[in-house]
């Protein structure tokens, strides 16, 4: 089954505001997010604005997504609370779903798929930044399998990101290993 966008959750886009040394609210951008739209959560980050009434509705949800709206690549990050009270940056459109058979996750990995970004990336506008606008995004259609289904992508995905970082950190210490023998093989009479 195939639904759009827009009929399966609303789409907000973030607010513009200068951060300040100290707040009580975080104003999450891109560079929070790793290139999975995963939240970087071994960066320094600290609240940056004060949450004012004009900001309330602005206020982040558990599960919404934020997908880069600006730029070479539309990424989808999943906010999750316990990062702490925050606002997306205008970086981002908020999606927020309000359809109970499809799982946030699901769609945040469908959509950072390498079809769902060259499908995206082909709908961005723009000379020197590209742009992807609220109305194009809202006619994206998305593909909805049963939840089981949902959950056992997840599942899969979940085990190759294991086994991808199971391999980086092995590349990495063969790496040091083999760098070590070639310079000791060098310092040898």
């Amino acid at each position: 089954m195939y639904s759009k966008l827009e009929e399966i959750g609303s789409i907000i886009t973030g607010v513009y505001e200068k951060g300040r040394p100290s707040g009580d609210t975080y104003y999450l951008q891109a560079k929070h997010f790793d290139e999975q739209g995963k939240f970087c959560d071994d960066n320094i980050i600290s609240p940056e604005i004060h949450m004012e009434d004009r900001l309330e509705k602005h206020i982040l949800q558990d599960k919404d997504l934020l997908i880069t709206a600006k730029g070479e690549r539309n990424r989808v990050c999943l906010y999750q609370s316990e990062i702490g009270q925050a606002v997306a940056s205008s970086t981002f459109f908020v999606i927020r779903l309000h359809e109970p058979g499809i799982l946030p996750e699901y769609l945040q990995w469908y959509l950072n798929t390498a079809k769902m970004q060259s499908l995206l990336s082909s709908l961005s506008k723009g000379t020197h930044i590209l742009s992807l606008s609220k109305k194009a995004l809202a006619k994206v259609k998305i593909e909805i399998p049963p939840l089981a289904k949902q959950r056992a992508v997840l599942k899969f995905q979940s085990l190759w990101d294991s086994e991808r970082k199971i391999t980086m950190e092995l590349l990495e210490q063969k790496e040091t290993y083999y760098q070590t023998l070639l310079f000791n093989f060098t310092h040898q009479n």
